[in-house]
């Protein structure tokens, strides 16, 4: 028994040595609170949900918000992502790769620049498949209901008022 203990005991200080020590990241997720890069911070990538991000700083990767916008008066080194908000660029600020908005606007003011490709796609067309669905439904349903309700004879009117 006590073997078996050391050998257990050497397999997890063997497994101890092989996993890669863990470095700080920066980061930045965030769920419903707004995101704030400072004009003397850095992030590596910026992600939101249900809320908007502001970046004064740089930002060393990506920035992606879901449900919220990205206002940008500093640096997003690599893409920027908003869906269904919008992207606000300030005056000298700069997007070095891809800006892509589903269902919101992008606004570029003054000399701000984008490095990659501007995919802005409109909100109908965000919102396109769901009202085919919803008119598709809606002829299913008037269809059976046209058919179940054929069945019964129409009410006689009314006999006329004297």
């Amino acid at each position: 028994m006590p073997r078996r203990w050391l050998y257990l005991c050497f397999v997890v200080f063997l497994t101890a040595l092989c996993v890669p020590r863990a470095h700080a990241s920066t980061d930045r997720v965030s769920f419903m609170h707004d995101i704030h890069v400072g004009d003397t911070e850095e992030a590596d990538d910026a992600v939101c949900f249900l809320c908007s991000i502001r970046v004064d700083g740089k930002v060393n990767g990506d920035s992606v918000a879901f449900l919220g916008g990205i206002r940008v008066k500093g640096e997003i080194s690599g893409d920027a992502v908003s869906f269904l908000g919008s992207v606000d660029m300030g005056d000298q600020s700069r997007i070095g790769g891809d800006c892509v908005v589903f269902g919101g606007p992008l606004n570029l003011n003054g000399s701000a620049t984008i490095g990659g490709d501007r995919v802005d796609f409109p909100f109908i067309l965000v919102m396109l498949p769901f009202i085919v669905l919803a008119l598709l439904i809606y002829g299913i349903v008037s269809l059976f209901r046209s058919r179940r309700y054929r069945a019964y004879p129409m009410m006689p009117p009314p006999p006329p008022m004297r």
